[in-house]
């Protein structure tokens, strides 16, 4: 990961109502991944693709209701199915801006899982903010698509 100065650092954490093995699938099988990885409303997928192996690539094109497309990619860095998953991106699709998304599935007793997402390396307090919504929005699609509430 490119180092930078603030290396500021977002945290979100969720409980959805399925098991770990659901949920890491919905992040690394481009069919689920089309189903959910964008944010809510009218917004869609129309590109996912994951290359499920450490080094491989990964990408995702969220398009919004008014056409526009915003592409999302990086590289796998752990895959630890259904406990870990981490892997790059690269904010406002700029090859040269490298981030760290940490994914963490904990099963607990009930039949949920906690996931816990870490991403850092945010150059701006306003990337991190923007992330945040970002992350927030995309994650409220997965409860959707899992069959869950928040």
């Amino acid at each position: 990961m490119t180092t930078n100065e603030s290396n500021l650092i977002l945290v979100v954490t969720r409980t959805f109502q399925t098991d770990p093995e659901s949920l890491f699938d919905a992040w690394t099988r481009p069919e689920l991944m089309k189903q959910w990885f964008h944010g809510l409303g009218a917004w869609t997928t129309p590109l996912a693709e994951a290359d499920l192996r450490v080094g491989g690539a990964w990408r995702v094109d969220m398009k919004k209701p008014d056409g526009k497309v915003y592409a999302h990619f990086g590289k796998y860095k752990v895959i630890e199915r259904p406990v870990k998953l981490a892997f790059t991106w690269h904010p406002y699709a700029d090859e040269s801006y490298e981030t760290m998304v940490t994914l963490r599935f904990k099963g607990l007793s009930n039949g949920t899982t906690e996931l816990t997402l870490t991403h850092e390396g945010f150059r701006t307090d306003q990337h991190k903010a923007e992330h945040n919504g970002g992350w927030n929005s995309c994650l409220d699609s997965l409860m959707q698509f899992a069959g869950t509430k928040s």
